[in-house]
């Protein structure tokens, strides 16, 4: 899901909700609509402190040996039944930027415009900050399956000291079982939350 700030802290799914996967998700998920059977809400707090104006990168994947390190969070989840909905909040004045593949979510269409921190006219394009998206009630939203490209974060201090930054994580772990759609009535399909890939904002 390409990440998307929200107006105010949403709700999270619930047993019962039917979520549908749209283009671009792993064929596991694709074009496929699954019913949460069990949710389960962690806590996951990460804290870093960033050099004076220098960025320092995290990705939600998880590294070689498992666990997690300072750069990999394992925000994916391993099983193809299982949903991670997270939301992530911010308190510090570092600010962040989402990206996929290591290229930036947050960019326009003409040709290098995109976020670029060593240059002062485009080092506040397609950024989140503590304003957007608080610690005490996150408005950022992703969600991660198994085997999808892992979403990044860049974390980046224009402060002239160093500044520390603490990232709250809101996950949602949704235990999630396939539904045939000729078992859905009309009101669950239109109820259902569509989950759209990132690569479909990138045209």
């Amino acid at each position: 899901m390409a990440i998307e700030l929200l107006a105010e802290m949403p709700s999270l799914l619930k047993e019962r909700h039917v979520v549908h996967f749209g283009e671009g998700w792993p064929d596991t998920f694709k074009n496929k609509f699954f019913r949460v059977a069990r949710p389960q809400q962690i806590e996951y707090t990460a804290t870093y402190i960033i050099t004076a104006d220098d960025t320092f990168d995290l990705d939600f994947d998880k590294p070689s040996g498992g666990g997690v390190d300072g750069t990999y969070k394992s925000l994916l989840p391993v099983s193809s039944s299982t949903l991670y909905e997270i939301l992530i909040g911010f308190k510090g004045l570092p600010v962040v930027y989402p990206r996929y593949n290591n290229s930036y979510f947050g960019k326009l269409e003409v040709a290098n415009v995109l976020p670029d921190t060593t240059d002062s006219r485009l080092k506040y394009l397609g950024f989140y900050s503590q304003l957007q998206s608080p610690f005490c009630s996150p408005k950022l939203r992703e969600y991660t399956v198994v085997e999808q490209q892992p979403p990044q974060l860049r974390l980046f201090n224009n402060m002239p000291n160093d500044e520390r930054l603490v990232i709250r994580f809101v996950v949602n772990r949704c235990k999630v079982e396939k539904v045939d759609e000729r078992s859905l009535n009309p009101a669950e399909k239109e109820r259902a939350r569509e989950l759209q890939y990132h690569t479909v904002f990138v045209w």
